[in-house]
């Protein structure tokens, strides 16, 4: 089974309510990167062939995953102002064999035209982390912070705290509390969304009277971080005495493995220099994230294998 780098997910099916738990999710996370746009005709039940270690190798958790998936995966379609709904069970039919290791799973074809068509909108995100997390909810607000990261600078417009909890389905009774809700949901899909995914989120409350109603999000991505840290280095150097710069380029040399006669064209050379210093900036930053840094920094300043320094034009 060849999967894809990114999942791409219909808007419509990002922002309507979902049941999985956490290893259903995963299960419908590569249900989704196999299903492609002309499934959507299909009228017939479609199959999947997954890999049972991208869900679990426990097959206890297997058997009680699948009971559930069978019984409570759903996606609820609603028109609150027209009075409308819908509501679909996801799976057909679900199979498992430990000695082939592999989880056979049935996607209903009255489900396919809700999930696979892609041309009026939709969400793209990385597989390998939406697989890699560990929580419920940071599952579903990933997936929806993707959906708006690129709108609006990133904010997420105003939404409200029942219609939050509704859409990740948080929705036990313990969560009416608003400060139930931040410490068990929020706060920590938050700290896990930061340090495993390539987006970040700050969010601020609304209060109407003394009571917590409404929530808006602001989303910054991996690249918008960089930006900012970028600029903060650079704010940063710009505010240094000549003397504090010069120590700052000597310790930022060396970080890089450079023989002593790289190290001592790169200082006497202003425009050596300053692509050093711009280049070094950039990978601090994380706005660049070579592999091997020395490498990538000698591409950069124009070293050819025996240290002299080529005239290369770099955009």
């Amino acid at each position: 089974m060849k999967l894809k780098h990114y999942n791409r997910q219909p808007n419509g099916a990002i922002m309507t309510r979902q049941n999985f738990s956490l290893l259903e999710k995963r299960v419908f996370y590569i249900v989704m990167n196999q299903i492609t746009e002309t499934d959507a005709e299909l009228k017939q039940n479609k199959y999947f062939k997954i890999p049972a270690k991208l869900i679990t190798n426990n097959y206890r958790q297997m058997l009680a995953m699948t009971q559930s998936l069978m019984r409570n995966c759903q996606i609820w379609l609603r028109n609150d102002e027209e009075k409308e709904f819908s509501a679909y069970n996801v799976f057909s039919s679900a199979k498992y064999s430990a000695k082939e290791g592999v989880f056979e799973i049935g996607v209903s074809y009255e489900v396919l035209p809700h999930i696979a068509k892609i041309k009026s909108g939709y969400t793209e995100y990385e597989l390998a982390i939406a697989l890699s997390l560990n929580k419920t909810y940071s599952q579903r607000l990933y997936e929806i912070l993707s959906r708006w990261k690129n709108f609006n600078g990133g904010a997420w417009s105003e939404i409200a705290v029942d219609d939050l909890r509704e859409l990740i389905s948080a929705t036990e009774e313990t969560y009416d509390d608003f400060g139930q809700f931040k410490r068990r949901v929020l706060d920590p899909s938050q700290e896990e969304i930061s340090a495993k995914t390539d987006l970040a989120f700050s969010y601020q409350i609304h209060k109407t009277g003394r009571k917590v109603t409404h929530i808006s999000f602001l989303i910054v991505t991996q690249e918008s971080k960089a930006l900012a840290e970028l600029q903060e280095i650079r704010d940063e150097l710009g505010q240094m005495s000549m003397d504090d710069r010069w120590k700052y380029f000597q310790e930022r040399l060396q970080a890089y493995d450079f023989t002593k006669s790289q190290q001592n064209k790169i200082v006497q050379d202003e425009e050596l220099a300053n692509r050093f210093i711009n280049a070094d900036i950039e990978i601090q930053a994380g706005k660049r994230s070579p592999n091997n840094p020395t490498a990538y920094m000698a591409v950069v300043l124009g070293f050819s294998e025996s240290g002299r320094v080529k005239k290369t034009k770099l955009g």
